[in-house]
Formats: structure tokens, C-alpha cells, sequence
């Protein structure tokens, strides 16, 4: 074993001296972690998933997958693996065969699941039809595209979505069918098909109507073939296609997920739980086969590490939940509502392996956290992402310092690309697995690396060839480098996260700051909403600062604690009294308090508690209207911020102020009327009470 560790050790020795150290680690601790973690290997695991289509509702796909990643961590000497079989609401599907050719005015193949599994949308019904006119109409998804069209017993094409078309097409007007191709005119979002006019979309078709219609059957096609067979129509009178479909459903509706861990050595109630799903379509390289496949590599990696002595075992466990995205989370708090108490964190990874070279808007993003939830977890993961980015990002004056190689970090694959780590921190998001554990009733702080935009998710593109390995190597490096730092936080180790947490909140104070003197400088009227974006900045960091104290019941914290809050306080005052000034400069006279409109001063006398536990949530979101005006992540955290204590007005002050720091773009404006509507519908669901006194 000695002759291992040597020449490592002089590896650390020849490092340049000018290149800084990773946040929160050690040297040694962040050689052996960047050299051990391999993109090259993560990648082999996605070579598995690729094999299977793999949707919701209980597929063989979707166990083999399961069944694979269960072997590999038992294989990778982890703790306690175990795969979890529960219950769905979508009913499983397979299907055997699904051929759709043109039969006339030529014979040809238009798609077959033999050749692209994703050409036959989920839950199509057995068919056999030997002959069918093909009827062009359009969008297809409203009636005006059925004027003077007969299409009772033919099949359509359309390039609406399957829902409308099916609703339309089939269940009001009585055809057999659809054949569905992208609208190739449309500048739409992922990409525009012409772009892509090979590209074949995942879709689905509803399994029935309201009135307990069945639905029928729906192919897929390029955008390519779908121009194609329309002008094909538009020359021949009579084009006609044989269908043939073998599809069975399932009786029991399930679903699953793989859990295991590497415990800890103090405490076990405090886990850092790592996410990403195993379930979606044929392909599905990066979405999200690239977590699922990360995840396996930063488990191997830490035990293997862990097993040798090259680093010790952690202070709390970390736990891996490879799950059906999103449903198996929620499942498993409502079957488990005492589980939660035993998490501290969560990391998702959502797409984490786009080789970027291949579209320049593709961007891995990382949430921050959201206010509700604001978390030191929300500082450590900006420090260690900002170092990775910074240390594989070519700059001229590291050239000119005298590095010699093109990056002062750099952290590369064997068989990966050298392009640089394009990264970023974001206002949070949902849509994927982290957002189970910020919602209530759970509230466990979470984050996620999702790649977004991306032109290639829920396609035939999304495939092997659009994976960078080295891209896979950093994001599994920095979600390692996280859990890793999260794992081992202790009392001793407060100062180096008071420091990051120092700097980093007082800039975020600076930034309020400046949105608060730019409303001011704008209208004299929005010195309310200008102060409350202050006093709400400074609640942010006050929740982030309180969070440190879970690390360690200790003096040290406490003192850390005691003076973080304590400048940040005085630091908000200041701010206030400038802005103040920054108001008497700018228009003259004392700034007036804002008068509260009759909702305002109703929300004020509101007192909204959570009614309901995980089991009830999970019944209960079904009910819940969403709130017109109110953009759906606002309402996400109207709900989050409910805890018995808080007026509805102070959940309406924190809300707005988290939407305007982030920008009108990304979450609107957040009016009174809307978050009263919201508090409505929880109430009127049965998932919060509201005292009025």
C-alpha cells in the first residue's frame, strides 16, 4: 500500500504554489478526490441506461435499471443498499411492436420501434389496421382545424400536442389515429425542428378522456418526414398507411427506487442526500441517465477512497436515493413521515454530462437555494462550483503569471473533451428531484445541477454522443466536494464557512441594496417596496446564519452565530439609513411608510398553519388551483414560508422581495390579490388552515 501513497504524495509536492487551494478541503483531500473520480467511468454506466426505454409506471426498462444500479453499490461495498418497489398512479406499459409504414401512392417505412423506440408515443393501444387514409390538419388541437375536413376512420397528421390532437381528432371527430411530427415553423423551445429535422420528440398520448374514452394510438415522426408526407398529400389524392401495434398494460401500477449509504461515523440523523431518477425514455443519456451514472461514480469513489484510508469516514452518513423522479420522494415521506427529521441537505444532479461544445447556450446551472429554505449549504456549493469554473477557465493573465498549462485547476478526463466548465449559479427552480425536499411539508434544504437550455432533452438526441465525459468528471468532482464538506462540517472547522458566509452575504445585502436605491431613483412611491427589500435581504441571511448552529452544539458556533448576525444587523442598518439619505437626495423631504391596500391589511390579520402531513400532501396537491398572476414557484414558496407564525402579510413582504431580487423575468411580480387566492386554495384543499381573528 506504501508504494501507492508516495508518489501521489509527490504529485501534491509539484503543484504550482500560485494555484489556490479548494474551499473546505484539503490538499490532499481534493488530489485524491479530482484524481480517483473519473468521467470516463461514469460514463460506462450510462452505456447501460441507454438500453432501455424506461417511463414512469413500472416498465422492465425501469428495472433493469434499478436492478443494475442496486448490484453496482452492493459491488462498490456501500451500506445498507436496497431497492424499493412502491406504488404508482400510472399503470405500466410495454410495448412489443409498433410499425407504421406509407402503403400508398409507394410502399415505405415511416417509423418502427425496432428502429427508434421513441417512434410509438407511451401508452399507444394494440392496433391493426391494414389500410387508412391520411388526413392533414394542421395544429390539429382545435376545431377550426377540422373545418371541411372528414377524418372518421383515417389517421391524421398533425404537429399540435398529442393530448389536443387526441381529444380532437380521435375522441370527438373518430379517427383511428395519429402520426405527430414537430411544427417546423415554429421558433419553439428546446429547437426549432429545422434545426434538428431529424430529431424524433418523446411523447405520450392520455390513456383516456373524461367521458372514460380510451385513448388510441400516436407515432412520432422527424420533422423532416412529417414536411415530407404533408407535401406528399398535397400532390396525390389518396395516401394511405397500414399500422401495426403490440401493446400491453400492466395491472398493478408501480414504481421504484435504490437507496444506500456510506455511514457516518458521530451522527445519523443529520444525512446529505444525493438525487438524480432513473426513469425516462429510450436514450435519455443525459436526462438523466448522466446523474444517475455520477452518482454511481462519487459512491464508488468515496467508498473506495474511504475503504483505503486515503480519507477518513465521514462525521454524518451520505445518503443515495437513485428514485422514479420526484413521485418516489414524495411516496416515500408519505410512507415515512419521520424521515425527513433525519436529513440535513440534499444535492440533486439533472442533467450533468452535456458536452457543451455542441451548442453554445447549453449552460450547467446550479440553483441557489430558495428563500424559504436559505441554508449555508447555499454558500459552500457557490465556493466550491466558482473554484471548479474558475480553475478550468482559460484566462491570459494566468498565462501571463507563468502557468504552463491551459487551466491553473484543471480537471479532465482521459477520453473527454478540454473545453471549459461553463457554469453558473441561479435564482432556484423546480421540475426536478431536489424540489421534494424544499417543499413543504418536508423542508430540507436542496439544491440541483440541471444543464439548461438544452436542444436535445426527451429526443432521439439525447444520446450517447452528445455526453462529455470531462463535463461528467467536474460535476461529479464538485457534488463529491459538497456532500464531502457538508458530511464532515464540525466546530472546528466554523471559521473557514463564517469567512465564505461573511463575504458572500454582505454582497448579497450590497446587490438588495442596489435594487432598492434603483426602484427609489425610478418612483418616490416605491420607497415601501424598497425598504422591504432590505428588511427582507437581511431575514435571508439571518435564516442562512442560524442555519450553522445545526453543525455542532458548541460555544464556538454559538460565537460565530452571535457576530455574523450582529454585523449583518448593523450592516442592514446602515444600508437603511442610506437609503434614506439616498431618498431626501433624490427627491427631496422624508420618505413616507407605504399605506397597506384592504387585502394587504386582511393578509395581516391571517395566521396560515399546515393542516396536513406528506401522506396528505401527496393526495392533497391534486386539488390545489394554482393562483392566476401568481407565477408558480412564488406560490411554491407562499407555502413554504407557512409556519404558524407568520402573518399572511409577512409571507406576501418575503415572497415579493425574493421575486424582485431575482427579476421580473424570472418570477414576475407578486401581487397581494394572488398570494391571498393561493392561501384560499391551500385552505379550500385542506392542506393549511388559516386563522382569522
Amino acid at each position: 500500500m506504501k508504494t501507492l501513497v508516495v508518489p501521489t504524495l509527490i504529485l501534491f509536492a509539484q503543484l504550482p504554489l500560485a494555484a489556490r487551494s479548494a474551499p473546505f478541503l484539503s490538499e490532499a483531500e481534493y488530489q485524491w478526490l479530482s484524481n480517483e473520480i473519473s468521467g470516463d467511468a461514469a460514463y460506462e454506466h450510462i452505456r447501460f441506461f441507454t438500453r432501455f426505454h424506461r417511463p414512469q409506471g413500472g416498465t422492465p426498462g425501469l428495472m433493469a435499471a434499478a436492478r443494475y444500479v442496486e448490484e453496482r453499490a452492493k459491488a462498490y461495498g456501500l451500506d445498507d443498499v436496497r431497492l424499493i418497489r412502491q406504488p404508482h398512479d400510472r399503470p405500466p406499459w410495454v410495448s412489443r411492436k409498433g410499425e407504421l409504414w406509407l402503403t400508398k401512392p409507394v410502399l415505405q417505412r415511416l417509423a418502427s420501434i425496432e428502429q427508434v423506440q421513441i417512434h410509438l408515443a407511451d401508452y399507444s393501444r394494440s392496433a391493426q389496421i391494414e389500410e387508412a387514409q391520411i388526413v392533414y390538419v394542421g395544429e390539429g388541437a382545435s376545431a377550426a382545424d377540422y373545418q371541411e375536413r372528414d377524418v372518421a376512420g383515417a389517421i391524421v397528421l398533425a404537429y399540435g400536442a398529442s393530448r389536443a390532437v387526441m381529444r380532437e381528432a380521435v375522441w370527438e371527430r373518430g379517427a383511428l389515429g395519429i402520426i405527430g411530427f414537430p411544427d417546423p415553423n415554429a421558433p419553439d423551445y428546446p429547437v426549432n425542428s429545422l434545426n434538428r429535422p431529424d430529431q424524433i420528440r418523446w411523447t405520450s398520448i392520455p390513456l383516456e378522456s373524461a367521458a372514460g374514452k380510451p385513448g388510441t394510438f400516436a407515432f412520432q415522426i422527424s420533422a423532416r418526414q412529417g414536411i415530407e408526407l404533408r407535401n406528399l398529400l398535397q400532390s396525390h389524392s389518396e395516401v394511405a398507411a397500414s399500422v401495426e401495434i403490440e401493446a400491453e398494460f400492466g395491472e398493478e401500477p408501480w414504481q421504484v427506487m435504490v437507496e444506500a449509504f456510506i455511514r457516518g461515523k458521530e451522527i445519523d440523523d443529520q444525512d446529505i442526500v444525493l438525487t438524480a431518477h432513473l426513469q425516462e425514455e429510450k436514450f435519455s443519456a443525459n436526462d438523466d441517465a448522466s446523474g444517475c451514472a455520477s452518482m454511481l461514480e462519487i459512491a464508488r469513489s468515496l467508498s473506495r477512497l474511504i475503504q483505503e484510508g486515503r480519507i477518513p469516514q465521514p462525521r454524518r452518513n451520505i445518503r443515495f436515493w437513485w428514485v422514479t423522479e420526484i413521485s418516489s420522494q414524495r411516496r416515500y415521506f408519505a410512507d415515512h413521515p419521520e424521515a425527513p427529521r433525519s436529513m440535513w441537505v440534499s444535492v440533486n444532479q439533472d442533467m450533468v454530462g452535456a458536452d457543451q461544445s455542441l451548442d453554445v447556450m447549453r449552460v450547467q446551472n446550479v440553483t441557489r437555494l430558495p428563500f424559504s429554505r436559505f441554508h449555508f449549504l447555499n454558500d459552500v456549493t457557490e465556493a466550491l462550483v466558482e473554484f471548479i469554473r474558475d480553475g478550468n477557465t482559460a484566462n491570459l493573465a494566468v498565462i501571463q503569471a507563468g502557468e504552463s498549462s491551459l487551466y491553473p485547476r484543471p480537471i479532465l478526463s482521459r477520453l473527454g473533451s478540454r473545453h471549459r466548465y461553463n457554469a453558473r449559479m441561479v435564482p432556484f427552480h423546480n421540475s426536478t428531484d431536489h424540489m421534494t425536499f424544499n417543499e413543504a411539508p418536508i423542508g430540507v434544504p436542496a439544491l440541483t445541477f440541471t444543464n439548461w437550455p438544452d436542444n436535445y432533452i426527451h429526443t432521439s438526441d439525447d444520446d450517447l454522443w452528445n455526453i462529455d465525459r470531462t463535463q461528467l468528471q467536474r460535476n461529479a468532482f464538485a457534488v463529491a466536494a459538497i456532500a464531502w464538506t457538508m458530511a464532515n462540517a464540525r466546530a472546528a472547522g466554523v471559521a473557514e464557512i463564517a469567512a465564505e458566509i461573511q463575504g458572500r452575504a454582505r454582497a448579497r445585502l450590497a446587490e438588495d441594496f442596489g435594487l432598492a436605491s434603483q426602484w427609489i431613483s425610478q418612483d418616490r412611491g416605491l420607497y415601501g417596496r424598497a425598504r422591504n427589500q432590505l428588511d427582507q435581504a437581511l431575514l435571508r441571511e439571518l435564516r442562512l446564519v442560524e442555519s450553522l448552529g445545526e453543525i455542532d452544539s458548541d460555544r464556538t458556533v454559538e460565537l460565530w452565530i452571535a457576530h455574523l448576525s450582529n454585523g449583518f444587523e448593523r450592516a442592514a442598518n446602515d444600508l437603511r439609513e442610506q437609503l434614506v439619505e439616498f431618498y431626501r437626495m433624490r427627491h427631496g423631504g422624508e420618505p413616507e411608510e407605504p399605506d397597506r391596500s384592504e387585502t394587504e391589511q386582511e393578509l395581516a390579520r391571517w395566521r396560515p398553519e399546515l393542516a396536513a402531513g406528506p401522506a396528505e400532501f401527496l393526495q392533497g396537491r391534486a386539488k390545489l388551483e394554482s393562483s392566476a398572476g401568481l407565477h408558480p414557484l412564488m406560490a411554491f414558496e407562499v407555502l413554504n414560508f407557512i409556519d404558524g407564525r407568520r402573518s399572511g402579510l409577512e409571507i406576501l413582504l418575503a415572497v415579493s422581495a425574493q421575486a424582485l431580487r431575482a427579476g421580473e423575468l424570472y418570477y414576475g411580480i407578486v401581487e397581494a390579490d394572488g398570494v391571498r387566492r393561493y392561501l384560499e386554495n391551500l385552505e379550500e384543499a385542506g392542506l393549511v388552515r388559516i386563522e382569522r381573528p
